[in-house]
């Protein structure tokens, strides 16, 4: 009997190094898919993730708290990464490895005892009054001056520029603005002053002059340029009219300086409470609500040091 040939057989890769690839991204999909965020903010957690990923080809569970301090040092040293860009990724993956032990797909998490990098307390970019003053005699050259007005008194009260977008008329209730879709799920309402009151009042009867009767679910503001008349102000479209205003005043001026100046004032100007003061920025985290707390600190010190240097002399 002859013996037969021998022949070689060559398999492909391991069914289970492909599942466990496709494992990875799965479990990174239910995780996006258990928190309320907005499209930005998944956008962002998925990058952070996908980073990891494609440094290191474990499986999750197979992730060492040694692991985890090596992708921090190659963040830093090789990706040269911002220390505030090291910190969000590290968050990130914190955040990831917490809901994997909470779902019992790991039973421990290599993130515990990584320490992120200490960062200066951030400085507040508020506006001073005369910058404010500056602004609104800028606005009052503008050709949509009314809109632009409401805007920026609207941005004024502490609102990001994503969360002014989403406003309909429906959302302005009986001199407050309700904010129903917010980053880090910071709904709420926020009181208008008398001055925002009478800029948003005016703009809308001025729409209304323009439409006819608002609907319900009809955008709060709304563009004016020629590609998108009536339709919602995007983001773009805040930041058109923000860096407009910017050229013309000669001010550093975006959106969120409106936040920085509500919570500054909240604090400084008419001295509430910190933990007030959050309700009415929404604010979620303590740790960044401290610049405005400092700001007052300083303030708080010169005063003091003034009044006990006047007695001196």
């Amino acid at each position: 009997m002859s013996i037969p040939e021998a022949i070689l057989v060559i398999y492909g890769e391991p069914p289970k190094a492909i599942a466990t690839i496709d494992l990875r991204q799965l479990r990174v999909d239910e995780f996006l898919a258990s928190r309320s965020l907005q499209p930005k903010s998944r956008k962002a957690y998925q990058a952070d993730l996908r980073m990891f990923m494609d440094w290191c080809d474990l499986a999750w569970v197979d992730v060492s708290r040694r692991k985890v301090t090596q992708f921090k040092t190659f963040l830093l040293k090789e990706r040269e990464l911002a220390l505030s860009s090291v910190n969000r990724v590290l968050r990130t993956l914190k955040s990831f490895y917490r809901w994997m032990l909470l779902s019992e797909y790991v039973v421990a998490d290599p993130t515990i005892g990584i320490q992120q990098e200490r960062l200066p307390d951030p400085m507040a970019k508020d506006l001073e009054d005369e910058e404010v003053l500056r602004i609104y005699e800028a606005i009052a050259l503008s050709k949509m001056m009314l809109r632009d007005r409401a805007l920026f008194s609207v941005l004024l009260h502490g609102l990001r520029a994503e969360e002014v977008c989403r406003l309909n008329v429906e959302d302005y209730v009986n001199g407050e603005l309700v904010i129903k879709e917010a980053k880090w799920d910071s709904k709420g309402e926020v009181p208008l002053t008398k001055l925002g009151i009478q800029d948003l009042d005016a703009y809308l009867d001025w729409r209304m002059e323009q439409e006819g009767e608002l609907l319900p679910d009809s955008p709060l503001f709304v563009s004016c340029s020629n590609r998108s008349q009536g339709k919602r102000l995007t983001y773009w479209g805040i930041r058109h009219v923000m860096d407009d205003l910017a050229e013309k005043t000669g001010i550093d001026l975006h959106s969120h300086r409106g936040r920085h100046t509500f919570a500054t004032n909240l604090i400084v100007k008419y001295e509430l409470d910190p933990s007030l003061a959050m309700e009415l920025t929404r604010h979620r985290d303590v740790r960044s609500f401290r610049r405005y707390t400092n700001r007052k600190n300083k303030i708080a010190a010169k005063r003091a040091f003034l009044k006990a240097a006047e007695r001196i002399d």
